[in-house]
């Protein structure tokens, strides 16, 4: 078994989030590093030479052997960690079901989260000259992305994004629910991801 995780992260990193929530779930021992991307310490030497491509999270380990191995990009995190801890698992064993996990956890992951990344939300400033423009046109794709995530989810929901047992969806969609909060979207217009996201919300490794 790997050991000595180091996870280099930011706290409003909702990529991160994700990695930090599932080595809560999985019980994997790990130590938290803060990367201030406001500060722009993620453009550091020091930071560049862990993650070239200057995001985060990246997680770095010793392998059994003794070497250290660092893995960037959260859904590459996420599928080595189910490769080593395959229990508890973020996925069904069924591969339909297991396929249909992942649909919505890329929804979130490649059609929503990015366009708040602080390096977009940056350039559309600079490109809008207003702040405030950059904060409604991510508030407007929020809630457009969840008008369509909400309709995927209907035919799928139970306790959780799928049933009565946690998945990647799950893992997935409490970050970015945080995302929207902070781009002032009116989560009362998705009354099921708000109800969601409320369940999933008891759990504490979700808050850390």
């Amino acid at each position: 078994m790997p050991s000595k995780f180091v996870l280099f992260s930011y706290w409003r990193s909702s990529c991160s989030w994700r990695i930090r929530a599932l080595l809560e779930y999985k019980r994997i021992p790990y130590e938290y590093r803060a990367i201030n991307l406001l500060n722009g310490e993620q453009f550091s030497p020091e930071f560049l030479r862990i993650n070239p491509l200057g995001l985060v999270p990246a997680l770095q380990f010793q392998t059994e052997d003794g070497r250290t191995e660092i893995i960037s990009e959260s859904m590459a995190i996420v599928d080595y960690l189910e490769h080593i801890v395959p229990e508890p698992s973020i996925f069904p064993k069924d591969p339909i079901e297991r396929a249909k996990v992942i649909a919505v956890a890329e929804a979130i992951v490649s059609g929503i989260q990015p366009v708040q990344n602080l390096g977009v939300m940056k350039l559309v400033e600079q490109m809008t000259g207003s702040k405030e423009k950059s904060l409604e046109w991510s508030n407007k794709w929020i809630a457009m992305k969840f008008k369509r995530l909400e309709l995927m989810l209907k035919s799928t929901a139970g306790k959780y994004c799928f049933g009565d047992r946690l998945t990647l969806a799950d893992i997935c969609l409490v970050p970015q629910i945080a995302n929207a909060i902070r781009y002032r979207v009116d989560l009362d217009e998705f009354p099921l991801l708000k109800q969601l996201n409320e369940t999933l919300l008891s759990y504490t490794y979700h808050l850390m």
